[in-house]
């Protein structure tokens, strides 16, 4: 009889994070505190916006780096969703983490975005507001229909949608878009939790998906213009599905550039030059983790130019 594999505890799993940083096991376990919102402009202002909420009883705490996006407490999630602003569409519940991650894409006017793993379209949306025209990419047909459904109760007009592989964009759309966004699919350890033990967390889940995000970071800097930016983001705190990934595709391509992401935050850690027993650029420095805190979820960003 074959051996069985031993399976992942939560011992494990709190190892893992405690060597990437101390204090992130700790702070997963903390409750969350507050929730983050965004202004769709595609519908209406923010001032009307906040005037309606806090005729509504909300007082939204504002931002020094954004102006379209705020803060409340957790404890009144659920009578946000209820507001008319939010019926009316007027705003999107999105993290802060992913908020930042969107804007920290250089996006003109004139640009065209390619969003390569989209769904639900909360940072398509965004770029909505900011390029002249974006292409969105999901290949899970429910995900797909359920975007889609979101970007036209948004009046987002300017989305293109298509339920493809990301992984072979690249084929048909050679060197095609100014910008390119990858949100990975990934072993999402930042919404793991910790009451509920272990349940569909292991080793094994986070090599499955390194390997997928291989391909999409691939097929995303494929599809990029020479001189364009893109963005290379996870919800996962795993070096395997983060620098590593991002470590391939230097290796893969010399003339993929990491850029340094500007920020005030102090839940941030700079990215990772060694895991275990790996060695990695010294120019993954350059990326940057979130640490849960607030309103912010753990998350990964890398921005990479291609000269």
């Amino acid at each position: 009889m074959a051996k069985q594999k031993k399976r992942a505890t939560l011992e494990d799993f709190k190892e893992r994070l405690e060597a990437i940083n101390p204090e992130l096991f700790k702070m997963l376990s903390e409750p969350k505190s507050h929730f983050s919102f965004r202004i769709n402009r595609n519908r209406a202002d923010v001032e009307s916006v906040v005037k309606k909420l806090k005729e509504e009883g909300f007082e939204p705490q504002a931002l020094s780096w954004i102006d379209e996006a705020f803060v409340l407490p957790i404890e009144q999630r659920e009578a946000l969703v209820k507001s008319s602003p939010y019926s009316a569409k007027e705003i999107y519940i999105q993290n802060l983490s992913s908020i930042f991650a969107a804007h920290a894409l250089r996006v003109t006017k004139s640009d065209w975005v390619l969003d390569l793993a989209a769904a639900p379209g909360g940072k398509s949306l965004i770029f909505s507001e900011k390029a002249k025209k974006v292409s969105a990419v999901e290949p899970d047909k429910s995900r797909f229909f359920m975007m889609k459904r979101n970007f036209k109760e948004s009046l987002a007009k300017n989305i293109q949608t298509y339920n493809k592989d990301g992984r072979f964009i690249y084929k048909a759309c050679p060197e095609l878009f100014d910008a390119v966004f990858l949100d990975a699919p990934c072993s999402s350890e930042a919404h793991f939790d910790i009451d509920k033990g272990i349940t569909w967390w292991s080793p094994r889940r986070i090599y499955k998906f390194a390997k997928l995000q291989k391909e999409l970071i691939i097929s995303a800097f494929e599809s990029l213009k020479s001189g364009g930016e893109m963005i290379y983001a996870t919800c996962t705190f795993a070096p395997e599905e983060n620098e590593a990934v991002v470590n391939y595709l230097l290796k893969k391509y010399p003339n993929a550039k990491l850029l340094p992401i500007k920020h005030n935050f102090k839940n941030t850690q700079e990215g990772l030059t060694k895991w275990q027993e790996e060695a990695y650029s010294s120019e993954l420095s350059k990326t940057l983790r979130f640490l849960p805190k607030g309103a912010f979820s753990g998350f990964y960003i890398a921005k990479i130019a291609k000269r």
